[in-house]
């Protein structure tokens, strides 16, 4: 693996782990937004072809094209781990890498924020490697989302500490954020001005009071010296300004805001050309609306699109085309430079130990885990029958990759806690956390790999204690009787409590109970 640690990503480890030293993570989930009524299209909306299998097609070369993408909400890969799936950092790669190359188009990326799901030490280095993949992309600004800010405004500023600064290719733009509660400080930039394909664009964003709410305390934004979230039309008053005063041909506003509300500041403020806007549902029709005199676009969520928005100065009746890509398998191939980024990220797991130093819990049941070998004493022909399924390899695939992956160089997930949780014993996979018995690697806990026994029936050290007890004694007390209850379940329950845990529409979208239920079944106690 250290071979393909380029000089740029040993300077990220630098970086990144300096960062982690001043940090305390937060282990806050971020609600999920309400679905936002969708506003009636208007006439003057450009026509979209998002379900086209050809990229942009009929679109003649415009001046510039500009990538729109947010609210990611940590997802490196497809969405979920099941190829089959849209999204992932290596094919919206290749998205631009087919617009650059292929189409020889002029083009740049905004991102909208909203990048990570949790805020933990594994979100503070997941946040890093996408800050270097959007920026390798060609990324010229960048929002930031409640998710995002969580991390806290020193690992933040310490990542990018100047914005301001020309030279920095992906700075961290907002008009109403305030690190520090100094302004001027230099990150993130009140906005942006860009200059591609002859165009000169200028860029803000602005954070919306319900998204900025979610941050503090009680909703609470003066609660912090290190963070604040001012009046976000208050706030794009002078920003709008200064951009009018730089002679920009496109403006666009980058709204992390729920619809109503950025159709509130598109009403007080009504100078933008563009706005990209979060509150969304997470698959959008792709269909443009307008607010006023202002183009209204969605990226929808979890990264499974891109919007790709194609600018025709010079075109009287279609002065805008955009399509929302569905960055799915047939189209968009992965590509070794994003392949890189997620091997350096596993790389950083492996190093910080991510997995052996989060906070474990106890298990709810008070028990621990001990271990499908443990069960096979007794349970020998459930254990069989066991053994020929994919559950009891489920472990190896994280090392090895499944059995027909053949699309890139397998880079092992051993160390990613957002992948043991469903290929390991002893995880909580919903919240993607340890319990204090389960499994932390395969040197130290050997007996809790494969997704074994314990993940569906609890963890079986109070079973085992019991029947040693009845093995002893050869009688059969309230208390065994209880254990053994205890660790039964029935097939109602498995189908709507346990197996979709981990078997949910984004991780198994072809999943089907009873059909696996057939393959999966195993009777008997010898």
């Amino acid at each position: 693996m250290q071979n393909k640690l380029t000089g740029n990503y040993l300077q990220w480890k630098v970086v990144l782990t300096f960062c982690l030293l001043i940090l305390t993570g937060c282990t806050s989930k971020p609600k999920d937004d309400p679905a936002e009524e969708k506003q009636d299209q208007q006439s003057s909306a450009p026509p979209v072809s998002s379900k086209s299998k050809v990229l942009v097609e009929g679109w003649p070369k415009p001046k510039l094209a500009i990538v729109l993408t947010g609210e990611q909400h940590g997802y490196l890969e497809p969405c979920g781990c099941s190829e089959t799936q849209s999204g992932g950092i290596s094919r919206r790669a290749d998205l631009f890498r087919q617009l650059r190359e292929d189409k020889q188009w002029a083009v740049t990326g905004l991102e909208l924020g909203g990048t990570l799901k949790r805020s933990r030490k594994q979100d503070q280095l997941k946040f890093g490697v996408l800050y270097s993949a959007l920026t390798d992309m060609g990324y010229q600004a960048m929002a930031l989302g409640p998710s995002d800010l969580k991390l806290q405004v020193d690992y933040l500023f310490s990542l990018v500490s100047n914005s301001v600064d020309p030279e920095t290719k992906l700075p961290f733009v907002s008009a109403n954020v305030v690190f520090y509660n100094t302004p001027d400080i230099g990150s993130p930039a009140h906005f942006r001005v860009i200059e591609i394909g002859g165009v000169k664009i200028g860029v803000t964003a602005v954070l919306g009071k319900k998204y900025g709410s979610q941050i503090f305390p009680e909703g609470n934004n003066s609660a912090s010296d290190l963070l604040k979230v001012e009046d976000p039309v208050k706030s794009l008053q002078p920003a709008i300004a200064e951009l009018k005063k730089a002679n920009c041909e496109l403006l666009i506003l980058l709204s992390h805001s729920t619809k109503d509300e950025t159709k509130a500041i598109l009403k007080a403020i009504p100078d933008f050309d563009l706005c990209l806007t979060a509150g969304g549902p997470e698959d959008p029709s792709g269909v443009p609306e307008t607010f006023g005199d202002t183009l209204v676009l969605e990226a929808g969520r979890k990264g499974k699109y891109a919007g790709v928005l194609g600018y025709f100065p010079d075109d009287s009746k279609q002065r805008f085309r955009y399509e929302l890509v569905d960055l799915d398998k047939k189209r968009f191939r992965r590509t070794p430079e994003m392949e890189s980024h997620m091997a350096f990220y596993q790389e950083l797991l492996r190093e910080q130990k991510i997995v052996e130093n989060e906070p474990a819990v106890p298990h709810p049941s008070g028990y621990s885990f001990v271990g499908t070998e443990t069960c096979s004493v007794c349970h020998t022909k459930a254990t069989a029958q066991f053994k020929t399924t994919k559950h009891a390899h489920a472990t190896r695939t994280l090392n090895h990759g499944a059995e027909n992956y053949t699309e890139t160089e397998w880079i092992s997930r051993l160390h990613d806690p957002e992948c043991l949780c469903c290929h390991t014993v002893g995880w909580n996979p919903k919240e993607v956390f340890r319990y204090e018995s389960g499994f932390l690697n395969m040197s130290q806990t050997p007996h809790l790999i494969g997704q074994g026994c314990e993940n569906c029936h609890g963890p079986g050290s109070h079973h085992v204690e019991m029947e040693n007890v009845f093995k002893q004694s050869g009688k059969s007390t309230e208390e065994i009787v209880q254990a053994r209850n205890e660790m039964k379940l029935d097939v109602a329950t498995a189908e709507k409590q346990v197996c979709r845990k981990c078997h949910d529409f984004e991780n198994s979208p072809k999943f089907d109970f009873a059909k696996y239920w057939e393959k999966t079944i195993h009777r008997g106690k010898d």
